[in-house]
């Protein structure tokens, strides 16, 4: 009886010794497995099959503080921070003892650091970025302006031109039109709007003692326009609406309606002196300010074209002198910003159309160029300012040549 006891606790025992022996085996396999799991993942995390939009599985920190991507494994120690612009956490290497140089004589209360945006003199806006609406959004002072009021309501009036304080009213009138709710105030007027359209154009009324030292009223008209439709859409979609009543509209003093008027008053008028040649030329700028801004909208755009807007520009580009310098890198820098440089919104094709003429032609035209002679001017200038080799002249002639062959020139954009 005791050897069958026996030999029926050698299976029991045979097989709890190969369960001892199992366990033991399968210790360091477990005890690595954690291991053989983390050696598994990629040195490089990449969400696109771009390699240069990959980066390191474990944040690698420097002496600079640097992104974190949110996949990131972050090691202990570092320097860590939030920048509060972009939403972003970035990391450096933890040096005990440094301060932040940005924060240095200030109280520090918190752990995040302010990191200041490069500044920029003006907005990025992409090409095909849809237009800022600005309907619903210009805030109104609690209080118009009582200025404001008065400069409307002269400007309306039948012989307000006459009144002493008009010259003076016109001043404070272009300060209120750089702001958005003024602006779009003063072109919800039509009464106002032909006001200022014919005041641009026509022959400035006398000065009295009382307004000498302010602006003549032409160069004053144009600025108010300029200044309203200035990156101001809905100002400009105001003056659409009101476009085929403006060119029925007679000046106080014209013979035909604005229609025929406006379009050939853009360009210089002939002077007496230097003194008339050099308010020209300031009234010119003023001008090509205001027909910038209006030009926006693509009907009136086809109607400045189809009226010869360029063969009046061609004549500011005509005339002698460095009076003329500021006025004649306006018009320039006009031609490449609404026709030339598509970056800037020009529509390819539209412009310059007009055959080219001769240089003899061009030379013996004189200050009366018409529109065919813009390469003969912009050479002309561009020849003056060789030395220059930054000068707008040189963009201009290179962006001309590659029109009239149906390309598009390199990119060397000049701002106005």
């Amino acid at each position: 009886m005791s050897s069958q006891s026996r030999l029926l606790r050698l299976p029991t025992l045979f097989a709890l010794l190969l369960g001892i022996a199992l366990l033991v085996l399968s210790a360091p396999v477990l005890g690595s497995s954690p291991d053989a799991e983390e050696n598994s993942k990629p040195d490089l995390i990449c969400h696109t099959t771009d390699p240069k939009d990959c980066y390191p599985r474990v944040f690698e920190a420097t002496d600079e503080f640097q992104k974190i991507h949110e996949d990131q494994e972050l090691p202990h120690g570092l320097h860590v921070r939030l920048n509060i612009y972009t939403g972003e956490k970035e990391a450096k290497i933890n040096v005990p003892g440094e301060g932040d140089a940005s924060l240095e004589g200030l109280p520090v209360e918190h752990d995040v650091v302010v990191v200041e945006p490069e500044a920029r003199d003006d907005p990025i806006v992409p090409k095909s970025a849809p237009v800022y609406e600005t309907a619903g959004k210009i805030k109104a002072p609690q209080h118009e302006a009582k200025a404001f009021v008065d400069a409307m309501k002269l400007l309306k009036a039948e012989r307000g031109e006459h009144d002493p304080s008009f010259d003076a009213s016109l001043e404070g009138l272009e300060e209120l039109a750089h702001d958005m709710y003024y602006g779009l105030k003063i072109v919800e007027d039509p009464g106002v709007v032909k006001s200022l359209v014919c005041h641009m154009i026509q022959e400035p009324y006398p000065s009295t003692g009382s307004t000498e030292g302010l602006p003549p009223r032409d160069q004053q008209a144009a600025a108010i326009l300029a200044a309203s439709l200035q990156n101001n859409p809905t100002a400009l979609a105001e003056v659409s609406k009101q476009w085929p009543g403006i060119l029925e509209h007679y000046c106080p003093e014209g013979m035909a309606p604005l229609a025929s008027e406006l379009f050939r008053g853009i360009g210089p008028r002939p002077v007496q002196d230097a003194a008339e040649d050099a308010a020209a030329a300031k009234l010119i700028k003023a001008r090509v300010a205001a027909v910038s801004g209006l030009i926006k909208d693509p009907v009136i755009r086809a109607d400045f074209l189809r009226f010869g807007l360029m063969g009046e520009l061609a004549r500011v580009l005509a005339r002698e002198g460095k009076e003329w310098t500021t006025a004649q890198r306006k018009v320039g820098l006009f031609a490449v910003d609404n026709f030339l440089d598509e970056d800037m919104g020009a529509v390819a094709g539209q412009w310059p159309k007009a055959p080219k003429l001769t240089d003899e032609q061009c030379s013996e035209a004189g200050s009366q160029a018409p529109e065919g002679c813009w390469d003969y001017h912009v050479a002309r200038i561009a020849k003056a300012n060789k030395g220059d080799k930054g000068h707008w002249s040189r963009d201009l002639q290179a962006r001309l040549v590659a029109a009239q062959k149906g390309n598009t020139a390199p990119s060397q954009h000049v701002d106005l």
